[in-house]
């Protein structure tokens, strides 16, 4: 198995760590975090070059590309810290072509033009998505989403609600009187805010598979944004450990340092491996939910350890905010428990142990 990038994904990458090394500078960022606020500018960028419709089919206004390739993107803006709604568009906006009919046609085309955003609201009070208490029914929703990333930001909502005793998708426009959102602070500095249904009109837009395929892409892309936390994290912690001295030479040269970065890039490039081998199966159609689970649970596991470690190198300097290193802290922690936690996903994945397996 080839576990390289091809010429086109090789190239999409270092296009992207260009333009964003070059146009996303660390006080913008600072400044977003400082507002609650998403870069709309930079959310443009992605929209009109063609990043965001990668995995879209063509006669929506999409790339036809992979959800691999979309992978590419969503690790480098992870790498950079980006505080853009990536995963969350590309995964509703990948359920609602799919389920979604005319209507959910009709959004993504306006996603792809900037026009719309939509956004999964899938997390209730007891934080696991697979545990739906709000109810849709006569065609509106009641209830409360705990935590919706960029909800607030949201153009339309997708949210996982229960029918007759079934899981279903319904999609509701953010802007209804009926749908009240509350913004909160979160550990990673994004947009992120609590949301009161209060019997607001919603289409139904999919059933059970429609929830089940939008947690497997959801939960991929989120252990890829951990695996691009951690490794920037890495890089830094390399950068630094070669030019900080102590005892009269760099601290790279210290067996203890090295065995940390070692350990890092173990971790990393595990989870990394893992993260891109879930979305090929979700490309291939192959994936399971145990596979995804599995592939989040390693990230969510390894994020804080490498993350930690990368501290332990910098010591006082990783603490001030002045270094960058802290945004990695941060949203890869985040990361690591938004989309199932690793025990969570680890309880996931135990569920298909048992499951008989057709070997031939």
């Amino acid at each position: 198995m080839n576990l390289d990038f091809d010429g086109t994904q090789t190239l999409l990458e270092t296009t992207l760590r260009d333009y964003l090394a070059r146009e996303l500078p660390s006080d913008r960022i600072r400044a977003l975090e400082r507002s609650g606020e998403h870069d709309e500018r930079l959310w443009r960028e992605i929209a009109e070059r063609g990043w965001l419709g990668l995995p879209f089919a063509e006669a929506l206004g999409g790339g036809g590309g992979s959800l691999v390739d979309t992978g590419v993107v969503v690790e480098a803006l992870a790498r950079r810290a980006a505080i853009v709604p990536i995963l969350e568009v590309v995964a509703a906006g990948l359920a609602l072509q799919h389920f979604g009919g005319e209507v959910g046609a009709g959004l993504v085309r306006a996603a792809l033009a900037g026009e719309a955003l939509p956004v999964p609201a899938l997390v209730e009070a007891g934080g696991r998505a697979e545990r739906i208490s709000l109810v849709f029914a006569d065609g509106a929703l009641t209830g409360e989403k705990a935590i919706v990333d960029y909800g607030d930001c949201a153009s339309h909502h997708l949210v996982s609600a229960r029918s007759r005793g079934e899981p279903v998708l319904c999609l509701v426009r953010r802007t209804e009187p009926e749908v009240l959102c509350e913004r909160l602070r979160s550990i990673g500095r994004t947009p992120v805010c609590a949301v009161r249904y209060a019997s607001a009109p919603a289409l139904r837009v999919g059933g059970r598979e429609a929830l089940a395929q939008l947690l497997r892409t959801g939960r991929a892309f989120a252990a890829l944004q951990c695996a691009g936390a951690m490794a920037e994290a890495l890089d830094a912690s390399v950068r630094y450990a070669k030019v900080r001295e102590q005892f009269g030479r760099p601290i790279g040269s210290f067996q203890a340092v090295r065995h940390h970065a070692a350990n890092m890039a173990t971790r990393v490039t595990s989870a990394r491996l893992l993260a891109f081998e879930a979305l090929s199966a979700l490309d291939a159609g192959t994936a399971t939910d145990a596979q995804v689970a599995l592939a989040k649970a390693s990230a969510s596991r390894a994020a804080p350890e490498v993350l930690m470690l990368a501290h332990q190198i910098h010591g006082g300097n990783g603490v001030i905010e002045e270094n960058d290193l802290y945004f990695s802290t941060l949203r890869g922690k985040e990361r690591s428990l938004a989309w199932g936690s690793a025990d969570e996903c680890l309880a996931i994945a135990a569920a298909e142990v048992s499951k008989p397996i057709d070997w031939f």
